[in-house]
């Protein structure tokens, strides 16, 4: 099976992986959302370090795209 063959079998299931990447964000922001509401320390420390990985994603793919477009 080659690479081409590969990719063809996964475009089938297009749809299936946008609305997983939406089910990831939405328990993302309910995670964060937990941690906002919770009365412990540990649930606003996990809050923070989420958001810190959040934006260290956000911004690596800030710089990736800069490269691609030059």
């Amino acid at each position: 099976m080659g690479l081409g063959a590969i990719i063809d079998s996964l475009n089938k299931y297009e749809g299936l992986f946008g609305k997983l990447g939406l089910l990831t964000v939405l328990v993302f922001l309910l995670l964060v959302v937990a941690g906002f509401t919770s009365g412990l320390t540990v649930g606003k420390v996990m809050t923070t370090i989420l958001l810190f990985l959040a934006l260290l994603v956000i911004y690596f793919a800030y710089e990736v795209n800069k490269d691609l477009n030059e």
